[in-house]
């Protein structure tokens, strides 16, 4: 049975000083640990929100709200392996905020498939692989909130606590087992990706699922309220299926409500969504 994760007490690296002393202590090690918190649940547009590092040594969460995170770049792009779980998403982000470049990537994620593991995340090798389960219980977190709890940041450090201790695993059966050079190819095109801008495609509704089921009347009102949810969202800075369900809007579709009391009965439209939305709606609905 797996054992629970250790209580770690990393260290908050929240001002100049602090981060001096990571640099510091980054710059000794040759091999770091990487991974980063969003808010992407959770807004519009999304923002890093933690950087966590660990060395042999030690467990680092650096928050970018409070310091300026830029002269991490030199070290990490320095370091003889920087250490990754599932890389492509943190490379994007770290590129698009901050320009890092991270030449000396080793991706756990990769790895393990390429070796042919059965889990390929981040809690199935750390169980596989020293037999301790790793928590959940603050996967959706608003990390773009403040102040953070220090359970927060204890949950966050264990995303690389462990990363170091697989890299050595996997680095190491990589190369015994002859696929050390294919894997650092596949880690340097990981590396190369670049970041995607948010383009808001008006025709998007036509993938969602049912859509094609609908009349003209229907295709014409799910449009509008598709172009409608994406100017609110962004608005209000929040992801669009918080601010409208696709299924809601599906339905809105499909009976096409004259009234508010109307809207009220479909699942999904809830006062809330009429008080960010309602008038839209009808008006959309009044214009099919």
């Amino acid at each position: 049975m797996p054992s629970s994760p250790p209580r770690l007490e990393p260290v908050l690296v929240a001002d100049a000083r602090a981060l001096d002393e990571l640099l510091a202590a980054l710059a000794a090690e040759p091999a770091v640990a990487l991974d980063t918190e969003s808010n992407s649940f959770h807004v519009y547009r999304e923002r890093v929100c933690l950087i966590q590092l660990s060395t042999r040594g030690g467990d680092f969460v650096v928050d970018p709200f409070a310091v300026d995170v830029r002269p991490l770049g030199p070290v990490l792009a320095s370091a003889e392996a920087v250490v990754l779980h599932g890389a492509d998403y943190d490379v994007r982000c770290l590129k698009r905020e901050y320009g890092f470049a991270l030449p000396s990537l080793f991706d756990t994620m990769a790895a393990a498939r390429r070796l042919g593991r059965a889990g390929l995340g981040l809690s199935a090798l750390v169980e596989e692989h020293f037999g301790v389960a790793l928590s959940k219980d603050f996967q959706r977190s608003d990390w773009g909130r403040r102040p953070l709890a220090a359970e927060q940041v204890r949950y966050a450090a264990l995303d690389t606590h462990f990363l170091l201790a697989l890299f050595d695993l996997l680095a190491g059966e990589l190369r015994e087992r002859g696929l050390w050079e294919a894997a650092k190819v596949e880690f340097a095109r990981i590396a190369a990706v670049e970041p995607r801008p948010r383009v808001f495609d008006p025709e998007g509704w036509r993938r969602l699922k049912g859509a094609r089921d609908l009349d003209a009347a229907g295709r014409a009102v799910l449009r509008a309220l598709w172009i409608l949810r994406e100017e609110r969202a962004g608005a209000l800075d929040r992801p669009p299926f918080k601010v409208m369900p696709e299924q809601a809007m599906l339905e809105v579709a499909r009976r096409r409500p004259k009234a508010e009391q109307d809207l009220l009965r479909i699942p999904g439209v809830t006062s809330v969504v009429l008080r960010r939305m309602g008038d839209a709606l009808l008006a959309a609905l009044a214009a099919e």
